[in-house]
């Protein structure tokens, strides 16, 4: 056979030389460190009206996400009416735990869509045991969430913005961010649409 030498005994087939020279531990750990310095800021998304998109889009930036990647969960809550006093017919009466009420409604919204989407992230980590670190964060109310959401992204210097689609994949918010985010990768997740 041709893989026996003249003397009978079996020849290991060689391997072929790499095409790059081995990395050296000083070229190795400069390897990781760039890897580091190039990591992808990621920010999902979160709508109290979607719980179910902003859930799916947790699990596909937790899919996305390597090792020193980045992902901040932004709810950005909508200006209520009410909080604009419009519906009181004097806002002087008003007493100031009526005001305070008022004003925390969508931040306790906000905080309770970020301890429902810390779940769904432990869950996804513990699947996928990955480690990832993870920031949530509820902005204040404005009545513009669309441009909102894009203003988080640039103060939070985002490469990737994940999003669900909207209630029943018809949501307002995944086109306009698809037309307006400039620099910013947008993904719009529409795998739990049947």
């Amino acid at each position: 056979s041709r893989l026996t030498s003249q003397v009978g005994s079996p020849r290991l087939p060689t391997r072929a030389p790499l095409p790059y020279p081995r990395p050296t531990p000083a070229r190795a750990a400069a390897m990781l460190a760039s890897r580091f310095m190039r990591a992808t800021k990621m920010i999902v998304g979160i709508s109290v009206k979607d719980i179910e998109g902003s859930s799916a889009a947790m699990k596909k930036a937790l899919f996305f996400a390597q090792a020193g990647d980045k992902i901040t969960a932004i709810h950005v809550p909508t200006l209520m009416p009410e909080m604009m006093l419009s519906s009181m017919s004097d806002p002087g009466d008003a007493s100031e735990d009526a005001l305070l009420a008022l004003s925390n409604m969508p931040t306790k919204a906000g905080a309770a869509m970020m301890d429902k989407m810390r779940q769904v992230a432990a869950a996804e980590m513990a699947l996928t045991g990955k480690s990832i670190n993870i920031d949530y964060k509820v902005s204040a109310p404005t009545s513009l969430v669309k441009s909102g959401l894009l203003a988080a992204c640039r103060y939070e210097g985002a490469n990737v913005l994940i999003i669900g689609a909207g209630v029943g994949g018809k949501g307002s918010i995944p086109p306009f961010v698809a037309q307006n985010a400039d620099g910013v990768t947008v993904c719009i997740v529409r795998d739990h649409i049947k």
